[in-house]
């Protein structure tokens, strides 16, 4: 790896990382001169890929696929067993206080190194004289008003505060240095519906400096969807593909990408079914009723065929509540490439 330290923001080659089950009890086994079984957990096997300058990357996989592994090891919190990892040229162990000073974090366990009786501005002030921010004050206010906390809520304790201001906080935290690289593990969760919205926007917009990377481990697909250049899928603590969300949702096979929903209220709910059984002979391929809609693809996704049987709901007298093309969601994608997934990463 290396010589690509100008177009590349983060490079990835080969990351193994591994643990041992059992935690305290094998270690009170150890002590008892028992075996408790050395069952080892693969937490990343061998992943390898590259985020370029400037891009919103997503990392996706269901629980447990090696996604917080992946980010604690590139933001210099977890040691990889073997492999290399850069972030701007720097490599993460060897030089890890060089890849501090370039990056803003905000963890999974976003309320960890919080005071609890500090208010909220008082907590990002410490963290701005420990970074060395310049006029650490003003940073302060510029990081507040940007994540959206309102001016009445800053005097109050952290512990006052609720999940959604505390996870705004912690987002201000990680853009305290004016990070180069920003990591962000679950970024929405807590976030009320209106500044979520917002929230896509600032990550478009690469919170105010477009030549800033954002890496981005979420579950939010409407997140991914809004915001990604292009995502990683990560599965079992391996790199399942590397691709564009559009390339991603091509992925998907013509009967879920040409779908289309007919939503009825809940008095029509009934029927459905009877509308199903007429479906003969109207160009559709497949069909099912999820409750008050009903699912189905017709012959290359044509919309005048889908129309008729928009007609044919409407002639039996059926309240349509909404009707259109079915979007497909990354998730969906994911799902059909993984197979499933469970389990705790």
């Amino acid at each position: 790896m290396g010589g690509g330290a100008m177009e590349y923001s983060i490079e990835v080659e080969g990351l193994r990382k591994a643990y041992r089950k059992g935690g305290i009890r094998r270690r009170l086994a150890s002590l008892l001169g028992r075996r408790s079984g050395d069952d080892v957990v693969v937490a990343l096997d061998g992943i390898t890929f590259r985020v370029r300058r400037g891009e919103v990357f997503g990392f996706l996989g269901p629980n447990g696929a090696g996604k917080t592994t992946t980010v604690k090891i590139l933001t210099t919190v977890l040691v990889p067993d073997e492999g290399e990892a850069r972030v701007l040229g720097y490599d993460v162990v060897r030089e890890s206080l060089e890849v501090r000073k370039r990056i803003g974090v905000l963890p999974e366990d976003s309320q960890r190194g919080f005071g609890w009786r500090l208010t909220a501005f008082e907590n990002l002030l410490f963290y701005a004289y420990a970074y060395l921010v310049p006029d650490p004050r003003e940073r302060v206010r510029e990081v507040l008003e940007l994540v959206g906390l309102g001016r009445e809520h800053w005097d109050k304790w952290y512990q006052r505060l609720s999940q959604g201001m505390k996870q705004k906080l912690a987002l201000a935290r990680a853009l305290l240095p004016d990070p180069e690289v920003l990591f962000l593990d679950e970024p929405t969760k807590g976030l009320d519906v209106v500044f979520a919205a917002r929230f896509k926007e600032m990550v478009r917009e690469r919170f105010g400096d477009r030549s800033r990377t954002v890496f981005l481990s979420t579950h939010d697909m409407g997140l991914v969807e809004a915001t990604c250049d292009r995502v990683a899928i990560v599965d079992k603590g391996r790199i399942v593909a590397v691709t564009t969300v559009e390339e991603l949702k091509s992925l998907v096979p013509g009967e879920a990408r040409d779908a289309y929903v007919l939503e009825v209220d809940q008095a029509s709910a009934r029927r459905l079914g009877e509308l199903a059984s007429k479906l003969d002979g109207l160009g559709v391929e497949w069909h099912r009723v999820e409750g008050r809609r009903l699912v189905f693809g017709v012959e290359g996704g044509s919309l005048e065929a889908a129309n008729e049987i928009l007609r044919a709901a409407v002639g039996m007298g059926l309240l349509v509540r909404h009707f259109g093309r079915r979007e497909v969601s990354v998730e969906e994608v994911i799902v059909r490439l993984l197979g499933g997934g469970g389990g705790e990463g």
